[in-house]
């Protein structure tokens, strides 16, 4: 799919991607081929340092796991069994957005939600250097698509600007080793939906993220030079009353190659309340979702994945009171 316009074309292309498969590629996105080859660097210089120096910024010193996750602590397949990858991941701040910095008026703080807080960065200024660049471009892409999706609900293109001024926005770095062909179990990333709104993934070269059909067959979304893999999250599909289909996907990495990607998920303000949409809910139906705070959902589902049930009790922030 071409990212060029607003053009009716483009939002039927949109929908039907949206409702019926919930993946898509797009190029001509406008984030530059340099920009992305270098946060490939990034990650590489990042996850070759020793394991020692790579735990000081551990995801379990941050109370809204942000930071380093080694390989095998997390379990995001619901069989539990570990992911075969590492991991940096970092949130929204105001100087990595290039918006808030064109802006010097900048945006009004957002309210305290189970996922406000600092991001974890190493103590080589390079690497956040290197994060920004990538993470800015990849945000007003967002924010671009973001419009789009609006349109292709039968919106305004302007209806999602208020809610994504500090978005729920979190860029990983991931690492995955080679795994062996004769354990087609061990999986780089276990079968899962993406949590937020929508993903923007950027693949190294080797073909591993593999989605799951309506017949029960997974098949391959292979890299393509210069595009961007694009899939639906599970916050879209509530906001959109499954209007817009979030699908089942993981990660398998047989080539015999370490892989490398980088995923973007994009998500609303956290303290946004996401209510199943009027406009998608068709006389005589309901809505098939209660609401939701976007920040308390997230948290939820990433420490699900990420902590023991007494260690996530420990941690656990209140929910949000829905007005």
């Amino acid at each position: 799919m071409e990212f060029i316009s607003y053009s009716g074309h483009l939002v039927a292309q949109l929908r039907d991607a949206c409702t019926r498969v919930g993946f898509f590629y797009i190029k001509d996105h406008g984030v530059p081929q340099a920009t992305t080859d270098a946060i490939f660097d990034t990650a590489k210089l990042f996850f070759d340092q020793d394991l020692e120096t790579k735990n000081e910024i551990h995801y379990k010193k941050s109370s809204i796991l942000r930071g380093y996750e080694p390989t095998g602590e997390v379990r995001t397949d619901a069989t539990k069994k570990v992911d075969l990858n590492e991991a940096f991941n970092c949130g929204y701040e105001p100087d990595l957005d290039s918006q808030h910095r064109a802006d010097k008026t900048g945006t009004s703080a957002p309210a305290r939600s189970a996922m406000q807080g600092p991001n974890a960065w190493p103590t080589q200024p390079e690497f956040k250097i290197g994060v920004a660049a990538y993470y800015g471009d990849v945000l007003a892409l967002a924010r671009r698509l973001v419009r789009l999706f609006a349109k292709a609900l039968g919106l305004s293109a302007e209806f999602f600007d208020s809610v994504v001024t500090h978005p729920g926005a979190m860029l990983r770095l991931l690492r995955y080793p080679a795994q062996d062909r004769t354990q087609p179990d061990a999986l780089g990333i276990g079968a899962h939906t993406d949590i937020e709104c929508f993903t923007i993934l950027a693949q190294g070269r080797e073909p591993a993220l593999q989605i799951l059909q309506v017949d029960g067959d997974w098949i391959e979304a292979p890299p393509v030079h210069g595009t961007f893999v694009v899939n639906i999250g599970d916050m879209l599909a509530r906001w959109s009353n499954d209007t817009f289909i979030s699908t089942v996907h993981r990660v398998l990495n047989v080539t015999g190659q370490e892989r490398y990607s980088v995923p973007f998920f994009f998500g609303p303000n956290y303290d946004t309340v996401l209510h199943p949409l009027k406009t998608c809910i068709a006389e005589g139906e309901v809505a098939k979702y209660d609401p939701v705070v976007a920040g308390d959902y997230v948290y939820q589902r990433l420490a699900k994945s990420r902590l023991g049930k007494q260690e996530a009790e420990v941690k656990q922030f209140p929910q949000t009171v829905i007005a």
